[in-house]
């Protein structure tokens, strides 16, 4: 079941982020300005994340794995209309619509993951669940950027749409609910299921730290490509080796994730992890070529992960009776961040310069874990129990 449930991560990260090396290619086939083609990041990012803050609770109150099989199916659907997009106004209304329904996976899925395992292995656990994700990431960045230049752009959501619509095959085949209340979920509900979230003050410290690494690290991204084309050390394809680097440095985090615990509690997982964060953004402010700054990256993705992984753990104990609504906010904030990260680098290049702008952005990264983990080990204990965990492997 976790293999299962981890797939719909992995389906995710392809949906989500195939879309960073390409802003270039966008604007060429349908004659926009780079600034306009960027959008089509923003327009999956932002309902990506405001959707979340319903669907979290929909899962908490109708069933986590019946929220996962809708939101896969209308995610497949969407990456029809992406793949086949005569114009960029489709393109972007089927992103529209894909960021609401890939909104709803990741969240549910963790919640799903925290239900099954109990809290002294729940951070190996989740990390499996996140190299599913970042396995996704890797693919995504590698695969678009080289099938923009040998093929086009939309082929990368070719292989998108056949994995969503084999992963809601598997889920609807293989992931049963308890029957569904018969009452409508009301905004009571909502609300009643966010009130013990929003009282516990770690929550808080935990989705300040997610929207800031979605700001000044995922919202860099979609300006690789134009960095390097304006440098003269590449294009799409550099730029999609480039990315893959953060997700490969995110994957080896999840084998070793382990091993890292035994020798240092998690408050110093995320202190190192800032120091390792500040690699890739510094790397890119200088004329560095693509290989270099792959390294960089991987080491930014292997510090990230130290530092998101943790968080991801404090999160599953906010509120344990509302662990979907719980991630489901913690997803909602990196997303925000996400969403306005291409316009804040934008506004931020044209004010001071891109060189500038990475230096300022490595300088957040690297003080954000430091930050992250004195605040949490210096406010009390999670208040609210844990429940009952359900067995792993358990429907």
């Amino acid at each position: 079941m976790l293999y299962l449930i981890s797939l719909s991560g992995f389906t995710s990260s392809i949906a989500n982020r195939s879309m960073d090396p390409l802003v270039s290619s966008i604007a060429a086939e349908f004659g926009l300005p780079l600034a306009t083609a960027a959008l089509v990041i923003t327009f999956f990012a932002l309902p990506y994340s405001v959707g979340q803050p319903v669907l979290g609770p929909l899962g908490d109150y109708y069933g986590k794995g019946r929220v996962l099989r809708a939101c896969l199916w209308v995610l497949t659907i969407s990456l029809v209309f992406v793949a086949w997009s005569p114009n960029f106004e489709v393109l972007v209304a089927a992103r529209f619509v894909g960021g609401i329904a890939s909104g709803g996976l990741m969240p549910v899925a963790l919640a799903m993951i925290a239900d099954r395992y109990p809290p002294e292995i729940r951070q190996q656990a989740i990390s499996r669940s996140v190299a599913a994700l970042q396995t996704g990431f890797l693919m995504a960045a590698s695969l678009s950027g080289l099938l923009a230049v040998v093929f086009n752009w939309r082929g990368i959501f070719l292989l998108a749409l056949a994995l969503a619509a084999s992963n809601a095959l598997l889920v609807t085949i293989f992931v049963h609910e308890p029957p569904a209340p018969k009452k409508h979920i009301r905004l009571s509900h909502i609300v009643d299921g966010y009130r013990p979230i929003f009282r516990n003050a770690r929550a808080w410290v935990c989705f300040a730290g997610v929207f800031v690494e979605g700001l000044v690290l995922n919202g860099c991204y979609p300006y690789i490509a134009p960095l390097l084309t304006e440098r003269g050390l590449g294009g799409p394809r550099e730029a999609g080796f480039i990315i893959t680097g953060v997700g490969l440095g995110a994957l080896v985090f999840t084998f070793m994730v382990r091993t890292l615990l035994t020798i240092m509690p998690r408050y110093r997982l995320m202190t190192a992890g800032g120091a390792l964060a500040l690699a890739g953004p510094l790397a890119l402010a200088f004329p560095l070529t693509w290989p270099w700054l792959a390294a960089a990256f991987t080491l930014t993705g292997f510090g990230y992960m130290m530092v998101h992984n943790s968080i991801q753990v404090e999160v599953s104990e906010v509120a344990p009776q509302s662990r979907a609504s719980a991630f489901a906010m913690h997803s909602c904030s990196l997303f925000v961040g996400t969403a306005l990260g291409p316009i804040y680098f934008a506004a931020g290049m044209g004010a001071f310069g891109a060189s500038s702008l990475l230096m300022a952005n490595a300088a957040v990264m690297a003080c954000l874990g430091p930050t992250i983990s004195l605040l949490l080990s210096r406010l009390p204990a999670n208040p609210n129990p844990s429940p009952a965990v359900e067995q792993p492997g358990q429907a």
